[in-house]
């Protein structure tokens, strides 16, 4: 599902449920344009679906939109390497 803020944010769901660490996870990609980044800035944010703090993993700077889409297309539904990016992000 892809929503969209304004033309320079967008958010892609990644996994609607997704069990890391004893707890369950919403999973979004966000990529934005920002001050002094070339292409799109991304982030995957791990949106907890219950009581505790979310959790953030960088990605590499995309230069277009064509290159969301193919990141958003690797990860959409892929649990394990999602699993590796939330262990990797200390969650």
């Amino acid at each position: 599902m892809a929503l969209s803020r304004s033309s320079s944010w967008k958010e892609h769901r990644l996994a609607d449920r997704l069990d890391c660490g004893g707890r369950t996870y919403s999973v979004d990609l966000v990529a934005r344009k920002a001050t002094g980044v070339e292409g799109w800035k991304m982030t995957v944010v791990f949106l907890p679906r219950d009581d505790g703090d979310e959790v953030k993993a960088d990605l590499p700077n995309a230069p277009s939109t064509a290159d969301v889409r193919r990141k958003v297309t690797e990860l959409e539904g892929n649990e394990a390497a999602l699993r590796e990016m939330f262990e990797a992000a200390g969650g």
